[in-house]
Formats: C-alpha cells, structure tokens, sequence
C-alpha cells in the first residue's frame, strides 16, 4: 500500500503543532559526512609488499593490465573529490553558524592509503599535505575545548561490520586507530566515536568497539524506530519498500508521535519523535557469562538525510517536529551521507547549502553542534537501554534497510532468481563463503605464531612485514562492503576472491604441520524467511507482499583447516512469548524459568559451488578460491513451532573440528507467526455486494471498536484505490457513522476496468489500520476496456517513439494516463530512468547519486540494474507501474498536473550503476554529448492539435496542423457558424485535410484519438 507524500505531511503537521511553538531547549543539529574509496585491486602490487593503491592501479591501467576493470583515474580525478578529499570540509565548517558548529568525517583506511599515494606523486590536484587541511580543522574547538571536525574511527578496510568475524573486525579497527595519530595528528585526542560502514548497525559488534576503548557509534534512525513495539507498519514506497521487523525485535517502548516522510529513493521512513532522534544506550549480554555491555547509540536522522545530501537544504523539516522536543533530553538531528558523492559532494553543498542550513538553524533557535559536544551536556542515562534492529541505511540500492542486509547478502538462488536456500547459488553468498575460509585459516595463523604487528597489517611497504602480517593485510583487504555492493559490475566480484588467495598463501606457510588449536569459523547466522508465519515484503520478495510459510531455514557458512566434524543447531522455546529489555534469560546459554531446555538439531552440510555454476555472463572469474567454506542448512518444522504458530525462539549454532575445538555462535531470536492476517481483518470489515462488477459501486463498513486505531478517532478516514493500487484518491475520503449499523461507511465508485479494490483506514494522523499489513482487497469483475495493464508486457498500442542501440522508448495516452515504458534494466549494469515533465526547467543534479545534471522534471521512473526493481518518484498524481518484466508505468496527467497540459515532455537515460555513474545512452540523441541532459533533449508529446492552418485552393480548403506522436488517428469537425454544433466531417492518420465547405463561412476543430 502507498500513501501520497502530501497526506503524510499534511498529517505531521497537525499532530505536532505549528513552528510558532518552538521550545526554549533547543533542537541540536550536527552533520555527518562519509569519504570512502576501496582498494580498487586487493591482489599482490607489482610495485611492493601488499595490495595495489589508487595511484599503482592508475599505472597498471595505462599499461594494459586486466584489472582493475574501474577508472581509477577519473574517479579520483573528479574535481569535487580533489576538494572534498582535502580542503573543502574544512571551508565548509569555517562557513557555519553556532560556535559549537561543526561536523563529525569519516575517511576510510583505503582512501587514506589512495590519497596518499596519489599525494606522494602529486597526482590529479593531490598535495603531499592532502591531510594538513583535516588537522587544522580538528584544533578549532567548540565552546567546550572539543573539536569542531571530529574525524570518527571506522573500520579501516570499510569492511561491513554485522557479517564479519569479531576478532576480524578488531584488527580492523584497531588499524585505524594505530595510524589515526600520523595522518589525522595527536592532538586534539583521538576520538572515541565509531561510524560502521554502510551505517550497518547490529548489537553483536558492541563488544568489539568497547574492546577498542569506544563509547559511542551512530546508527540509523529507522532501526530504532522500527523496534518500537507500536510502529506504525505501511509497506511499499510510501513506508517500509522492505521486510517488517520481526516481532521478536520490536521490544522498545510504544510511542506516541510519528513522522512519515517520503524520499526520492522508493520509500518513506517512518520513526518516533523525539525518541528516534534522541541518543540511547545498546545493550549486548555475553551469552556465557549474562555479563553486559552498553554503548552510545547515535541515531542519524534517514529521511532527513537523504534530503541534505540532494538539495540546498533548510531546516523546515525540523520545524514540524521541534515542539516535540523535550528540553530534558534535546533531540540531536545528524544529518549524514556521503561527502564526495552527488549533490553532497559537491561545491554548492558545502559552501551554500551547509552555511544556509545552520544560519537558519541559529535564528530559528536551534543549536548546531558535533555529537561529542552534544554528548559532554547530555548524555543519555544509565538505564536508558534500547534495542536496535539490524539493518543498514534506508537508501541503498535493492535493500531499503532491510534487516536481512539483502543488499550485501544476497541468499543463494535458482538460476531463475528463485531464493533456494538448500541448493541454490549467489555471488554474495559465494564472497562470504570464500572470506569465512581465508578468515578462519589467519585466525589459525595467529593462534600459531602470534601477534601480528598492526603497523606492518596497515602498510607492509613501510614497516617489514611477516606472513602473518602479509595474510592479514590481505584478509582485511578483501572486506570492503563496496565488493558486495555493487554485485557484479566490472570485476567486483573477482576483488575478494584474489585478495583471500594471497591471504590464505601466506597463512598456510605460517601454519605449517603446527597443532590446530583454533576453533572453527562460523558466519553470522541467517534465517529464510525474516518473518515465518508472517508478512514478507522488499526486494528479497519481489516488492510483493507474501504471506511467508511457518517453518523456516537457519543457515550459515562454517570452515576449519582440520575440518569441520559436526555443526548443530540449537534451539529453545520462550515459555512468556517475551524478550524485555529488563530480562537477560534469552540471551544467555543458561537461560532460567522464562525459557525452554534447548533443543539439538544436525544440521546439513553441503559442499558450496567456487565457481559460477549457473555460467552468469556478467561473472568472471580468473582465478577461483584456493578454499571455500561448506554451507551448513536446518530447516525448522518442529510440530510445536509450526503447527499453530504465536512462538519466540531463542537459537545458535556450535561446530566442532575434527581436533575437538568447539565454536559457538551468537543467540539469535525469531518471532513465528501464526501464519494469518492474508486478507481477514476479523470482523470489524464488511461490504456490500460481495462480488461487485467494475463500473458498480461498493459500500464498505468499517467497526472502530475492533480496530488498533485511537477509540475516539472522528472522523474515520479510507485510503482507497484499485487494481493493486493504482489511482488511490486524494486526499482521503472521509467515512459517514451509519447509526443503525453503528459502524463508519463509504461507498466508492470502481472504475469499469478495475480488477480489485484496495484498501486501509487512518484517522489522519498517522495512525493506521492496514489488516496487519496485509490491507483489504476485494476481488472485482472487470467491465469494458482493460486499458493500461501493469503486466510487464509491452502494451499492444504503444508506440516507439526512438531507439538507441538496444535501448527503445515507448509511449501511449488515453485520454487520461500516460504510458511509458522501456526494457527492463535488470542484468544490464546500467540503471534506466524515464522522465516526464510539464516543461523541462532548469538543471538539476541526476537522480539516484548519479553524474551530471537532468533538467528539471515533475516525475520519473527508475529502473534498477542490480534486481530489477523499479519505481515512480515525485508523483502528485495516482500512478502504477509493472513490478517485473518491461519497465512499464502510467501516470495520471490531470491529478499530477491539475489540468490537463496542452503537451508533455519525456525522455530516456541510461546511467552507469554505481554512484556517480555516468550517462551512457539517451532518448531522444543528445543534442550536446556533455554528460547531462538538457531541456531540449526531451521528446515532446502534444495531448491537443497545435498550431491550425487553412490554405484555400479553389473551392476546397487544406487544414494543416502540428500533431502528435502518440496520436492513433484525428477527427475533423466543422460548424457553419459561431454558435453552431460542429458536426464530424472527417477521419485521418495524416496531419492535413482537405475540405469543400458548403457555406460562406466555416468554423474547423481538430481533436486527436489516442
């Protein structure tokens, strides 16, 4: 179910006061930018010990070499990455407002290692002083003597935290901080901050940052929100376009406010105000001991974000919520994205958009602020404990924050794309599998001639490295979150497998015949579905709502040099269907009265694919792994579990090698539903007739006292559309209280073509009643024409309007939608954008972190290479759009537009996938070949005859007039008078017609058939 953008803003602003009501304890604000390049060929240099850097790949391009496939040059080359990778931060904060103003960076170790090296040579507008700029800017300080840039500790090789091994991700960290003094300076004091890369957030890494000293981490936002108890479910672009949260992760207190708010991005997060926008505490309880640990949660406000980072940017959006504030605990509003990528990378970012921002910011009372600053006057309590729910940031690509990280864990797969979890194969599956091999023959290396030395880890070309060091290096090198990212573009998905070979080389000369004493490896644990017994949704289901089976597959990846003897899985039943925060019992090996005795399940082991079983095009491998982990698989059916359902789980995984070494994993928790809500609703909705026919009307009743919505919601609001929603009205309908039925009705008008009427129920602000997520639908007997079929098939009547090599753009109008379609992106390694506009206006940043500029338009498709998943974006109007095959959607001209246009203006384009990918093709041609698309580069679509001429010629008269491209044929009407009813004279496919009047005068109109 989608909601319009307009209603949830119009809702928000009702329910949380007018900004006149700002309260005196200011609202903080702070800024988060992300820097981050990878080693873009993790494999041996041929120019020293260790990988390749930024400046060596360069070289190694320009002499032939197969890899890296990336263009290593242009990326760093990018003018506004020279000043974001140098000076322009640091301009930046010189500009704002608030003598507390400033803004936490993160530089990612492979970048460090880049710059430099590009530095060193005084390559591409780099300095040898690239960094001077950094550490002036960290001795500004704050009021309270702090920095006002705090550089914030990451992990060094960008490597994605909740999927890697903890001792792994130590190093990782632990490398940053030994090199954090030299490149970032010792004084002011190092950091204590921690930004996880991709902002993937899970409490089983609090150990680890508390072990490296670290006392507090940003998370995202919706992940806090998310686990409310009471969060408000909405899927699809207009809320949550992934997985629900499980049940068992909703274990925050309920809220009373909620904030919708859509983004160009396919989806619309919601999260609790103040409370998302509040730092807490994340708790992690050690499994064998109930011991705990709590760190500092800083939340990084998604929508908000997401808004910063595209366009100059004010702080209205802070006004709505400000008089929710509480002065006890102000909220901090992080506003955080990537700072060399888009609009957010860019010259008008940093020296417009960031010194507007915080001068409105002082004057409308709010306090700009770094989060070390804000952290010294409020700190959250002691017992201020929360839970975070794992999951990324909201606006990745083919993953939406979806807290199975589908979009860096793909599960493996059929061929056709079927998720398969006991047979199939996926190249993400396949990265992990080689990474938890390399790791567990390093962890092994260490057991055996340990330590290693963490200067020679970070650059072996400047402190003598050991094999130990030299197998680390590479491990570490192999992890950066951007190989899984970005699937399988150019050789992304050769960069772990090369890096692990050489890590995995040099381990094993360490280890020798020496004893195995280290336990197995074992990867995180994954569960398929995230919700059994309940709804699934996102790009894991094909953005379509599922109704998700009760039993459910627990898997995982495990390796040992001696083998793995045995793995099992262990599993135990909660006896209250309940995890408080205030109870430890579920996340102890222990457990005590509120849990059942753990249940032991073998599980099955399988022998996973090294190589490209299903011979994808797009993969290639040059060299396969020297070592592969084996899957290891349980599928779930216990009767007690499955039979009915309404249980929470508690459940691990131990393995054991063949030297009797013993591994076991974290306590996982699963909520399984009851398998219900497909469609019900209970009692509370009925309608009349049952079985309507498209063209008829259907009455709807709807009893509020069986409903989740506030008992004294007045009036009761529908939110209706049809035929898997498209054309839902707006605003809302307001529902009538039927006195003898003593329930609230409406009656709506199905529309001749309509296959089903959708629908929930809202009381308009913010609160909704959506079936349990799987809203209300009544199966509808078409009549007439179908018209426009969101089917994936290209429509019968669409015409071609142009063709760029393998690329075609078509388009229809029916008098009241227009139809736009092209052939699917997935599988291309290009994502496709169709754009519509009123009138092209002036240049505006590509959507989508892409190069160049577009200009401006009033909506438009994307169409993603990765998944195939596509979209509408920046719709005022009703709007469909097929979920798979072609690329085909309709739009509603005169609900976007609020009349109907004399023309329209579409265009094609073609963009490389990854961010900042350029354009690559275009329709119509380009009229200059600049890398953006100008206003004369659209394809115009007249919906009425333009410019009527009529030529006499004896007693007849030529009409001659400008038509349009999708015309099918025009009509021809003529009146002998002003006054007179004109009456048809003529058809034809041309634009020219000739006539013989009868009378002195003759009055001509021309209308297109569509």
């Amino acid at each position: 179910m989608n909601k319009l953008f307009t209603i949830l803003l119009c809702f928000c602003a009702s329910a949380m006061g007018p900004a006149s009501t700002l309260l005196a304890a200011p609202v903080h604000t702070t800024y988060l930018w992300h820097m981050e390049q990878p080693i873009y060929w993790p494999d041996q240099s041929p120019y020293g010990a260790g990988y390749e850097t930024a400046l060596e790949s360069i070289w190694q391009r320009n002499s032939g070499a197969p890899h890296p496939e990336n263009d290593v040059h242009s990326i760093f080359t990018l003018a506004d990455r020279v000043a974001a990778y140098q000076d322009r931060p640091k301009n930046s904060i010189a500009t704002m407002s608030g003598v507390d103003a400033g803004a936490q960076v993160t530089f990612s170790g492979g970048l460090i290692r880049n710059v430099a090296s590009l530095g060193a040579a005084n390559y591409g507008g780099y300095s040898s002083s690239w960094n001077s700029h950094f550490q002036t800017a960290r001795n500004w300080t704050t009021s309270g003597g702090r920095p006002r840039m705090e550089l914030t500790i990451i992990s060094y090789h960008h490597s994605f935290a909740p999927l890697i091994d903890r001792e792994v991700l130590k190093k990782d960290i632990q490398i940053y901080q030994s090199v954090y003094g030299s490149i970032w300076g010792n004084t002011p004091a190092q950091t204590t901050g921690f930004f996880p890369p991709e902002i993937a957030f899970s409490e089983r890494i609090i150990p680890v940052l508390r072990e490296c000293g670290l006392q507090w981490t940003f998370i995202s936002s919706t992940h806090l929100s998310r686990a409310c108890s009471n969060f408000p479910l909405t899927l699809g672009t207009g809320g949550e376009n992934c997985n629900p949260p499980n049940l068992s992760d909703q274990v925050n207190p309920a809220q009373n406010i909620w904030r919708t708010q859509t983004i160009s991005r396919g989806c619309s997060p919601t999260d609790a105000v103040p409370f998302a926008f509040q730092p807490h505490r994340a708790i992690y309880i050690d499994p064998q001991t109930g011991i705990a640990d709590t760190i500092i949660a800083v939340p990084v406000a998604m929508s908000m974000s997401w808004q910063d980072g595209y366009q100059l940017y004010n702080p209205n959006d802070i006004d709505i919520i400000a008089p929710n504030n509480d002065p006890a605990k102000p909220m901090l509003i992080t506003l955080g994205h990537d700072g060399d990528n888009a609009f957010g990378g860019g010259y008008s970012y940093y020296m417009e958009s960031v010194p507007q921002f915080t001068s409105q910011a002082v004057a409308r009372g709010y306090e700009p602020t770094t989060v070390p600053e804000y952290l010294a006057d409020h700190a959250p309590a002691a017992n201020d404990i929360v839970h975070v729910e794992d999951g990324a940031w909201i606006n990745a690509d083919g993953d939406f924050g979806d807290p199975d990280f589908p979009n860096w864990m793909w599960p493996p797969h059929t061929s056709s794309g079927q998720i398969d979890i006991d047979n199939g194969w996926a190249i993400d599956a396949h990265n992990w599998a080689v990474i938890t091999a390399a790791t567990n023959y390093v962890l092994t290396a260490e057991q055996v001639s340990g330590p290693s030395h963490i200067p020679a880890i970070q650059n072996p070309r400047v402190n003598a490295p050991t094999m130990l060091d030299l197998a680390w290096h590479f491990l570490l090198g192999s992890l950066n979150s951007g190989y899984m990212y970005y699937g399988t573009s150019l050789d992304l998905e050769q960069k772990p497998v090369v890096a692990c070979n050489e890590a995995v080389n040099y381990a094993a000369q360490v280890i020798g015949s020496s004893q195995d004493n280290t336990p197995p490896t074992i990867w995180q644990l994954q569960q398929w579905p995230h919700n059994p017994g309940s709804i699934g949704f996102g790009p894991l289901h094909g953005y379509t709502q599922v109704q998700n089976p009760r039993d459910f597959r627990v898997w995982t990846f495990a390796h040992d040099i001696s083998g793995i003897a045995a793995c099992s899985l262990y599993y135990r039943l909660d006896n209250d269907g309940a995890n408080p925060l205030s109870s430890f019992q579920n996340e102890t090996f222990a457990g005590g009265s509120e849990v059942s005795a753990w249940r032991v399940r073998a599980m099955t082991r399988r022998t996973f694919p090294a190589g490209n079983p299903y011979n994808y095009g797009d993969v290639s491998f040059d060299e396969l792994p020297t070592v592969i982990s084996e899957q290891f698989i349980y599928h779930l059916t216990d009767a007690e579990v499955t039979d009915s359902g309404g249980v929470l789980l508690d459940y691990y995984v131990k393995c054991w090698d063949s030297e009797g070494n013993i591994q076991n994993s974290d306590i996982h928790h699963t909520y399984v539903g009851t398998g219900q809500g497909g469609g019900g609703g209970g009692n509370r909705v009925s309608w009349t007739p049952q079985n309507p026919l498209g063209g008829q009307t259907v009455t709807i009743y709807f009893d509020l006292t069986q409903s989740p919505l506030p008992q004294n919601t007045n009036p009761v609001k529908i939110h209706i559309g049809h035929s898997g929603w498209q054309n839902v009205l707006n605003p809302d309908p307001v529902m009538t209280f039927d006195n003898d039925s003593l329930m609230w009705r409406y009656t709506y008008s199905i529309p001749s073509n309509a296959t089903s009427v959708n629908f929930v129920f809202t009381d308009g602000s913010g609160n909704w009643d959506n079936n349990g997520g799987a809203d209300w639908h009544i199966s509808v007997t078409p009549a007439g024409t179908p018209g426009f079929v969101m089917n994936g098939v290209l429509d019968a009547g669409a015409i071609e309007l142009g063709v760029n090599g393998d690329m075609h753009l078509w388009a229809d109008y029916d008098g009241t939608n227009l139809y736009v379609a092209t052939e699917n992106a997935q599988g291309t390694s290009n994502d496709r954008f169709i754009f519509v506009s009123q009138t092209p206006g002036a240049l505006q940043a590509a959507p989508w972190s892409k190069a160049g500029l577009v200009a401006s338009w009033s909506a438009f498709i994307g169409n993603e290479s990765d998944n195939g998943w596509r979209g509408w974006f920046d719709v005022n109007g009703s709007s469909s759009i097929a979920s798979s095959g072609i690329c085909e959607g309709s739009l509603n001209i005169v609900d976007e537009f609020g009349s109907l246009p004399d023309s329209l203006y579409v265009c094609l384009a073609r963009y490389q996938t990854a961010n900042a990918g350029t354009l690559q093709a275009q329709i119509p041609s380009a009229v200059i070949s600049n890398g953006s698309i100008e206003a004369n580069e659209y394809q115009v679509l007249h919906l009425k005859p333009r410019n009527l001429t009529i030529v006499p010629d004896g007693a007849s008269l030529t009409l001659r007039w400008q038509g349009s491209a999708l015309a099918q044929s025009y009509r021809i009407w003529r009146a002998n008078s002003i006054g007179d009813t004109p009456t048809l004279i003529g058809t034809t496919t041309n634009t020219s017609f000739t006539d013989t009047p009868t009378f002195s005068q003759a009055i001509y109109y021309i209308d297109i058939q569509f």
